[in-house]
């Protein structure tokens, strides 16, 4: 875990320091899924979607936004450095609630929500004005989770019941993989972010990892043109 989230501070580190070319400001927009790997009892929570399970009705899943600055260094070559803040979501392991008394109180598959900050460094190649892919390094931080397992009845009165999830890896280190289709001042992304190392604490789930995926809309707020080639 320590290697992986080094490798990902060095190479943001090392864009970072990179004299700036032509550059571009994006604001992003997305709606993300979370995939979790290595554990059969947890599963994705989709973006948007409608379940009658459990009386749960409509399913708003991950979502989020963040900013990014571009530097154009040749005319097929870019780097993009972006910061995000994004709600996540994934279905966690089911599980048996007891009350005081050690009676069964509910069970339920529970809904795992994150809150996270993530930072991404990304050498892009285009192919042309409207198409380019990606791959870089990355970290995220989880700042917030929490499991909701549904609904009960005490005293004849309804009550959610969530508890605060402090198996979460604070630090997770990415590795982003992006497809961009631009038109314009917008474009639309598809982007993976595999993990790099555990995502959870427990020792009973080592192993296990997550690849998020991201749908992305962005708007070019602000360009500026350098010396790039081809600029």
């Amino acid at each position: 875990m320590k290697n992986a989230l080094k490798i990902s501070l060095l190479f943001a580190l090392f864009c970072v320091c990179r004299p700036a070319q032509a550059q571009q400001w994006r604001l992003h927009i997305n709606g993300n899924e979370t995939y979790p790997f290595n554990n059969e009892l947890q599963g994705y929570y989709p973006i948007l979607w409608y379940s009658s399970d459990e009386g749960r009705g409509i399913l708003i899943g991950g979502f989020g936004g963040g900013v990014s600055y571009t530097t154009r260094e040749r005319s097929h070559y870019a780097l993009r450095y972006q910061f995000n803040a994004q709600r996540s979501r994934f279905y966690e392991e089911p599980a048996i609630i007891n009350d005081e008394n050690g009676q069964p109180l509910i069970g339920a598959i529970g809904i795992n929500t994150n809150l996270n900050a993530a930072f991404l460094a990304m050498p892009q190649l285009r192919f042309n004005e409207h198409l380019s892919v990606g791959i870089g390094l990355g970290i995220r931080y989880t700042a917030y989770s929490t499991i909701y397992y549904g609904n009960y009845e005490e005293n004849g009165k309804k009550k959610k019941l969530s508890v605060a999830n402090e198996s979460m890896s604070p630090l997770v280190g990415v590795v982003p993989l992006e497809l961009t289709a631009s038109a314009g001042r917008f474009s639309l992304g598809l982007r993976a972010e595999p993990a790099l190392n555990n995502v959870s604490r427990l020792s009973a789930n080592a192993g296990d990892r997550t690849t998020v995926l991201f749908v992305e809309l962005s708007y070019l707020l602000k360009q500026n043109t350098g010396k790039s080639a081809g600029n």
